[in-house]
C-alpha cells in the first residue's frame, strides 16, 4: 500500500506541474515529467525512513518484548514491501495451500540473505510472523527499534542459556497466540548458497508450543543487490511441507529437526 501511495502521487505531482507550468506543448515535457517523478518519489521514500526515525526515538529496546506492536509491525511490513518494490523484486510463492488456516505456527526456511525475512513477512503479514535473529541485528539504530515493537526476539548463538531463554519466549508467544515465529535453523547465512546443518536446539520452540511447522526454501535473494537497479529478480519461495503436531508431539528435538532438514532439500 504504501510503494502504490508514493507512486502515484509522484505521477499525479510531476504531471500536474508540468501541465500547469504549459510545459505540455515542449518536446522535451516527457523527459521533465519523468525527471520529477523520480525526484519527487525519492523524497517520499526518504519522507518515510524519516518517519521510521522518529518513532523509533519513542522505543525502548532495553524493556523486555511482551506483545507485538500491530502499528510498528504494519510499518515494517509496508517498509519490506517498499524495499522489494523499489529493488523491482518479483516474488513466486508455491505451497501457499499447505500452510495451517489458524493457529500460530513454527516457520522454518533456508538462509542465503540478509533480505530473506522480507518475503515471509509480507506472505504471513496476517499472521503476524515475526522472526528470531543475531542479537546484534537488534543493536542496529531505527531498526532494532522496529525488530522490538514487532516481537522479533534476539538470540545469543554463543551463550546457550540465554539462547534457550530465547526458545521458551518464542515458545510463549506461540502459545498465547501474540504471533507465529520464524527461524534460520542454519543459524548462518549460507554464503555458497548450500544448506547448512541445522542447530537442534531452535525446533525445541514447536516442541514447548505443541505446534505445526511449516517449512519452506527460498532462493534468489542472493541476487537481488547484485543486479542493476532496473532489472528485475526472481525470488521463490516454496513451501515444502507441514510437520503437524502428532508428530512434534512424539518424536524428539532432534528428530524434527533431521525430518525438516530432509523436507526442506526435496
Amino acid at each position: 500500500m504504501l510503494f502504490y501511495i508514493i507512486f502515484f502521487a509522484s505521477v499525479y505531482i510531476a504531471l500536474s506541474t508540468v501541465t500547469v507550468y504549459g510545459f505540455v506543448d515542449r518536446w522535451y515535457w516527457l523527459i521533465l515529467t519523468v525527471l520529477i517523478f523520480i525526484n519527487v518519489f525519492m523524497l517520499g521514500v526518504a519522507a518515510h525512513f524519516i518517519y521510521c526515525a522518529f518513532l523509533s526515538l519513542f522505543v525502548n529496546t532495553k524493556k523486555p518484548i511482551i506483545h507485538q506492536n500491530r502499528y510498528y509491525y504494519h510499518v515494517l511490513v509496508q517498509t519490506a514491501f517498499l524495499v522489494l518494490k523499489i529493488f523491482r523484486v518479483k516474488v513466486k510463492i508455491t505451497g501457499k495451500e499447505l500452510v495451517p488456516e489458524n493457529g500460530n505456527f513454527l516457520f522454518v526456511c533456508n538462509h542465503i540473505h540478509w533480505l530473506d525475512p522480507a518475503v515471509p513477512l509480507l506472505l504471513f503479514r496476517k499472521r503476524h510472523i515475526a522472526f528470531i535473529s543475531k542479537k546484534e541485528t537488534h543493536s542496529y539504530p531505527v531498526a532494532g527499534s522496529f525488530l522490538h515493537e514487532a516481537a522479533c526476539l534476539p538470540i545469543d548463538r554463543e551463550n546457550d542459556r540465554e539462547a534457550l531463554k530465547t526458545i521458551n519466549h518464542a515458545a510463549e508467544f506461540i502459545k498465547n497466540g501474540t504471533c507465529s515465529i520464524g527461524i534460520y535453523p542454519e543459524g548462518w547465512v549460507s554464503k555458497s548458497g548450500e544448506l547448512l546443518e541445522f542447530r537442534h536446539g531452535s525446533f525445541r520452540i514447536a516442541k514447548k508450543a505443541e505446534c505445526p511447522v511449516v517449512v519452506a526454501h527460498i532462493s534468489g535473494t542472493d541476487k537481488i543487490l547484485k543486479k542493476p537497479i532496473w532489472k528485475k529478480a526472481e525470488v521463490l519461495l516454496e513451501i515444502k511441507g507441514i510437520i503437524g503436531e502428532e508428530f512434534i508431539r512424539e518424536h524428539k528435538t532432534i528428530e524434527i529437526s533431521n525430518f525438516a532438514r530432509e523436507i526442506m532439500m526435496k
